[in-house]
């Protein structure tokens, strides 16, 4: 008799520690959007300027844009490629954890536009630079190979969403609104990792001309997003100069994440700091899960375990 075989998963069997490890971050970063009393900005939004609102509102429905997608087709995308049981564990975290950055948004604009966040949602929707990303984007993740997915994943946690973040991160005075931001960008900073370090794994299988060609379709692909990214930030922005040195910063974080040279020109500025501090490296990751795997198997995780 023909019948589907389904293995349960034993955490105790474990074949590569990252699974075990990137598992305890996520569920140790774990936030809801409903926890943030966004609502305690509505003083300080008041105090803006109309179109200081309106471009917040447009750029953050603009990364929601992204967000949507990340967790309807980009994750579930790269989770055919699976290497353990527990990988599929860690991606259906992160699928989750994507649907909860996508209703972060709708939370901002409930809380500081009560009845008005349908409007920015549409003017997303109608955006040609936008649509044109998500078109990219949605070739990749139906014909691309496993590698190409990855790394377009994590352009798209990186390089197309910080310059969306710029107008509401220089924005003090919304506390609580960066304070969802900040969680968003920590839980982009575990995937980013975690995702690269799975794409390391498969890189490593190619023949060298293999890999020279994956590099420049990566290449090629990163610079028209990026083109593209530089185009709606441009034509939306008063002055984006700022807004594209922290898109160019993340397609950086984008590229040394999968084992490349950064290519793009970033200025050193305040909010370059702070994402960097936010952000986590391959290199720190490694060190993390070393320093993890030297402790009890039996002692829980905290919060003062993790550099965030």
């Amino acid at each position: 008799m023909d019948y589907l075989y389904y293995k349960a998963i034993n955490w105790d069997d474990i074949k590569d520690n990252f699974d075990k490890y990137t598992w305890e971050q996520l569920t140790t970063n774990f936030w809801l959007d409903i926890r943030i009393p966004v609502t305690n900005d509505q003083p300080a939004w008041q105090q803006l300027a109309d179109t200081q609102q309106q471009t917040i509102t447009r750029m953050l429905a603009g990364a929601s844009m992204l967000a949507v997608y990340q967790s309807e087709v980009g994750t579930p995308a790269i989770r055919h490629d699976r290497r353990t049981q527990q990988e599929e564990s860690v991606l259906n975290t992160i699928t989750f954890m994507k649907s909860v950055h996508a209703k972060s948004y709708t939370t901002i604009f409930r809380a500081l536009i009560p009845g008005n966040g349908g409007a920015n949602f549409t003017w997303a929707d109608n955006n040609t630079d936008l649509q044109a990303e998500i078109d990219q984007l949605a070739q990749t993740s139906t014909n691309g190979t496993a590698l190409q997915k990855k790394a377009l994943f994590i352009l798209t946690e990186t390089g197309l969403s910080f310059g969306k973040y710029w107008t509401t991160l220089q924005t003090h005075s919304l506390v609580n609104t960066y304070q969802m931001l900040a969680n968003i960008l920590r839980g982009s900073a575990i995937f980013s990792a975690y995702v690269g370090y799975k794409f390391h794994l498969g890189f490593e299988d190619l023949a060298s001309s293999d890999q020279a060609e994956l590099q420049h379709w990566i290449n090629t692909q990163f610079d028209q997003l990026m083109q593209t990214e530089k185009d709606f930030l441009e034509a939306n922005l008063e002055d984006a100069t700022e807004a594209i040195n922290l898109a160019y910063y993340g397609a950086n974080h984008a590229l040394t994440s999968l084992g490349f040279d950064a290519s793009y020109e970033v200025q050193p500025s305040p909010l370059v700091a702070q994402l960097k501090k936010l952000m986590i490296d391959q290199d720190q990751f490694l060190q993390q899960v070393t320093a993890a795997n030297n402790e009890s198997d039996t002692e829980e995780m905290t919060d003062d375990d993790y550099d965030f």
